[in-house]
C-alpha cells in the first residue's frame, strides 16, 4: 500500500512526485509506460550534438521551468534573431528585421488587424482561465471554430492566413478544426498571441537550454530513485472514496490516492472500475491531440546569418514551416529545427524521412542558396506516431466540447486527481503547464491525505 500513485513520468508526473515528497507524503510510485522520463520532452543528437527532440523553449514568465533549471544547473541561451526573417504569406514575400512581419501588409490590413485586435481582445477580457466554460459567451464561442471567426471578424485575406499560420504553429491542427474558446483560453493562459508567437524578448519561445530541457526531467527522476518505475504501462484502475489499484504489465498496486498525468487522449486506454462519469468519458473521446513531425538540420557553421538571414521562416506554401535558428553557442556548427505541422504532419508522415529531408533542404537552399543542401547532419522525430503520447504539442478540443464538458479536466474522481499540461490554467500546452498541474494534483492530493499545511 503506497500513499499515492503517479501514472505518467513527464514533467507533469514528475512535478507532481516532487512537490508531494515536499509536503511530506514520501511514499510514492511513479509508473512510466516508456523506457525512460520526460513525457513529451525528448533526448535527442544530431550531428554531435544533444538536442531536444521534444518540447525545448522557455519563455521569461515560465516561473516553475525557470526555477528548476537554476535548481539544476542547466543554462539558457537566446534564440538567435540577428538579421532577417523570411515570411512568404498569401503569395507575397518579405523579409524582416529579426521577426518583423509587418512588411507583408498595406494600409488596409493595419486597419483589419486594429479592429481585429479590438474584437479580439473584448473577447479575452472577461475569459477566466481557471473555467474558461464560464465565459458570458461561452457557448456561442465554442459553437464556432476559429476560422468561422476569422471569416467573419477579419477583412484582410492576407491576415486571415497569417492567423492560420499562427494557429497551427501554436496547436499543430488546422483553424477550421479548433474551437474559438479553446482557442481564447489557450492564448490568455500564455499571456497572449504576441508572446506566444514570439522568439524575442518577452517571448515564449525566447531561451533555449543547453545541452536540452530534457536534462531537468531526468535529474527529476533520477532523485526520486527507486520510486520510478519504467516500462510499466497501466492497463487498469480500481477505485473506492479511499482507495486505489493500478493493475500493469507487471503486476498490481494499490495506494489511498491516484494521480494521472498522461496526455488527455490516452485515458481512454485505461480501464476503469467503476467507470469514470460519462461527462468526463466523453471529454477524453473527443479531444484530440496535435500532428507534429519536428526535424533538425545541422551544418558546419551557420553560413545564413553572413548573407543577413537568422534562420527564420514562416510560409503558407511550404509543408515544413516555422523553422529557426536554434544553434547552441560556444560552437562552430549552424543549427536550425523546424516543424510539419497539422495536416502537413498528417500527409508526409508516411513518407521516409529521406523525402521530407529533400523537401526542408529544398526550401532552405531556395532562400539560403546552394550551401543549405549539403548538411552535415538531418534528423526529424513523428511525433504523432509516438504511441505514448498520440501526437504534440498538446490536445485541443473541436466546437461543442469545451463549454459543455472542459471542467471535467481536472475534477477530482474518488481518490483520483488529473495533471498533465491540458490541465493547467496557466500556459497551457507548455512544460511549465505540465509543471504547474503537476504541482496543483500534488497539493489536491496532500489536502486529501490531510497532511497540506
Amino acid at each position: 500500500m503506497h500513499d499515492v500513485i503517479i501514472i505518467g513520468a513527464g514533467f507533469a508526473g514528475l512535478a507532481a512526485a516532487k512537490e508531494l515528497e515536499r509536503l511530506g507524503v514520501s511514499d510514492l510510485l511513479i509508473l512510466e509506460a516508456r523506457d525512460r522520463v520526460g513525457g513529451r520532452t525528448r533526448y535527442g543528437e544530431v550531428g554531435g550534438l544533444a538536442v531536444d527532440f521534444g518540447g525545448m523553449w522557455l519563455g521569461p514568465t515560465q516561473i516553475r521551468l525557470a526555477g528548476l533549471a537554476e535548481q539544476y544547473q542547466v543554462q539558457t541561451y537566446p534564440t538567435y534573431l540577428d538579421g532577417k526573417a523570411i515570411y512568404r504569406v498569401g503569395g507575397k514575400e518579405h523579409h524582416g528585421e529579426r521577426e518583423d512581419p509587418t512588411g507583408l501588409f498595406g494600409v488596409g490590413d493595419a486597419l483589419s488587424y486594429m479592429s481585429m485586435n479590438r474584437k479580439l481582445q473584448g473577447l479575452l477580457r472577461p475569459l477566466d482561465c481557471e473555467q474558461p466554460w464560464a465565459h458570458p459567451q461561452a457557448a456561442e464561442l465554442d459553437s464556432m471554430t476559429v476560422e468561422q471567426w476569422l471569416a467573419e471578424n477579419v477583412r484582410s485575406s492576407r491576415l486571415r492566413q497569417l492567423y492560420r499560420l499562427l494557429c497551427f504553429s501554436l496547436f499543430c491542427a488546422e483553424s477550421a478544426q479548433i474551437s474559438m474558446l479553446c482557442f481564447l483560453h489557450y492564448i490568455k493562459s500564455g499571456d497572449g498571441l504576441d508572446v506566444l508567437s514570439s522568439a524575442d524578448e518577452g517571448g515564449a519561445q525566447n531561451f533555449l537550454f543547453h545541452g536540452g530541457v530534457h536534462q531537468i526531467g531526468r535529474r527529476m527522476a533520477e532523485e526520486l530513485g527507486g520510486k520510478v518505475r519504467l516500462n510499466e504501462p497501466a492497463l487498469r484502475i480500481g477505485w473506492a472514496d479511499d482507495l486505489v489499484s493500478v493493475e500493469t504489465t507487471q503486476g498490481k498496486h494499490t495506494a489511498k490516492s491516484l494521480v494521472v498525468a498522461v496526455p488527455p487522449t490516452l485515458v481512454e486506454r485505461l480501464e476503469f472500475s467503476p467507470s469514470l462519469p460519462h461527462p468526463k468519458q466523453a471529454l477524453h473521446a473527443k479531444l484530440a491531440m496535435g500532428s507534429a513531425i519536428k526535424f533538425w538540420v545541422v551544418y558546419e557553421a551557420p553560413f545564413w546569418r553572413r548573407k543577413g538571414f537568422n534562420g527564420t521562416v514562416l510560409r503558407d506554401d511550404a509543408p515544413c514551416t516555422p523553422c529557426m535558428d536554434v544553434s547552441p553557442p560556444g560552437q562552430d556548427k549552424g543549427v536550425i529545427a523546424g516543424f510539419f505541422d497539422g495536416d502537413h504532419a498528417l500527409n508526409h508522415g508516411d513518407q521516409a524521412m529521406a523525402e521530407r529531408r529533400r523537401l526542408v533542404l529544398d526550401m532552405l537552399a531556395e532562400h539560403f542558396g546552394s550551401e543549405a543542401r549539403t548538411p552535415l547532419d538531418y534528423v526529424d522525430i513523428d511525433w504523432t506516431a509516438e504511441h505514448w503520447s498520440g501526437g504534440c504539442y498538446g490536445a485541443y478540443a473541436a466546437p461543442g466540447i469545451y463549454q459543455r464538458y472542459g471542467k471535467w479536466l481536472r475534477a477530482p474522481i474518488g481518490p483520483i486527481r488529473w495533471a498533465g499540461t491540458e490541465t493547467s490554467f496557466r500556459w497551457t500546452g507548455y512544460i511549465e503547464g505540465a509543471i504547474r498541474s503537476g504541482e496543483r494534483a500534488a497539493q489536491e492530493v496532500a489536502q486529501q491525505l490531510e497532511v497540506y499545511t
